[in-house]
């Protein structure tokens, strides 16, 4: 049995240091989610009297929730729609980036043409253009299409195909051998029987990280919301509130602050529920196969 090393002074400060830094680091990340929890139990005029990070006298004061779920003025959205016009958007929109994104990356993976490395390097440019320059022709062409003020122009706006997500499914599907696709052939499939039979499948785990990656991305989003569906009733999460926090609605800020808290609700449970996927995902798309 082998004997424990001493703690030598350097090893000591070593390991305080680290603690330290971790117990300074989880409290900065950590002390203003509790700001928000507290804050959204407080009356209004508790909120106003006491400070942001003091608890509430009363832990289960619940006024604030019904406020934000129920609001005496409505200003054209509730969070019920809310939360009903993000899920749509969210449901078409990654359907159909798997579908598009899935098929593009399994094209230039498996097919040998000119040109391939082009896309790529095409879609990669894309990042270096900034998005401030693309508002006017982007409303131009979802007016064309009859989608402004709709919240179909976001579903076609999110459904678009980034290099990150191919390269993500490229990634994976460099792991699938090619014998596969072989054998398939001979026994007379397709390659769309192929692709959907046989490699959709196995990229499993590269959809779930593409669609946990632009879950947190579309949910989050406030621009393109903002710009092209500010008609209440299409409203996103991110949209009503900001609705809320405007001059114009009379909704007091510990009702806001309980409004943000439902609005997290969901990715928090989502990341709990799905953090081994989100681990394994992320581990299996950086290793070769």
């Amino acid at each position: 049995m082998s004997r424990r090393r001493p703690l030598t002074p350097g090893k000591f400060l070593s390991l305080a240091f680290q603690y330290v830094t971790l117990v300074v680091m989880s409290v900065i990340v950590l002390l203003p989610l509790w700001s928000l929890i507290i804050s959204s139990l407080k009356a209004p005029r508790e909120y106003l009297d006491t400070n942001r990070i003091v608890p509430p006298r009363n832990w289960f004061n619940m006024s604030n929730y019904v406020e934000a779920i129920w609001p005496e003025q409505n200003n054209g959205i509730t969070i019920g729609g809310a939360f009903l016009n993000t899920g749509i958007i969210l449901a078409c929109s990654l359907v159909l980036l798997i579908l598009f994104g899935s098929m593009a990356a399994f094209a230039i993976n498996r097919f040998k043409f000119p040109g391939r490395t082009l896309i790529l390097l095409a879609y990669g440019a894309l990042i270096a253009v900034p998005g401030i320059l693309t508002p006017v022709s982007t409303f131009q062409v979802l007016k064309f299409l009859g989608l402004t003020n709709s919240k179909w122009a976001l579903v076609v706006l999110y459904s678009g195909v980034d290099i990150v997500s191919i390269l993500i499914f490229i990634q994976f599907l460099r792991g699938i051998s090619t014998e596969i696709d072989d054998s398939a052939r001979i026994e007379g499939a397709n390659y769309f029987q192929i692709f959907f039979r046989l490699i959709l499948p196995m990229l499993a785990p590269a959809i779930a990280t593409v669609v946990i990656l632009r879950t947190v991305g579309i949910y989050n989003d406030f621009v393109l919301p903002f710009l092209y569906v500010p008609q209440p009733q299409e409203a996103t999460v991110s949209m009503m509130l900001w609705n809320m926090a405007g001059y114009q609605s009379g909704t007091t800020q510990a009702v806001l602050l309980a409004a943000i808290v439902l609005v997290i609700l969901p990715t928090v449970i989502g990341f709990f529920l799905l953090q081994k996927y989100i681990y394994a995902g992320i581990t299996n798309g950086s290793v070769k196969g």
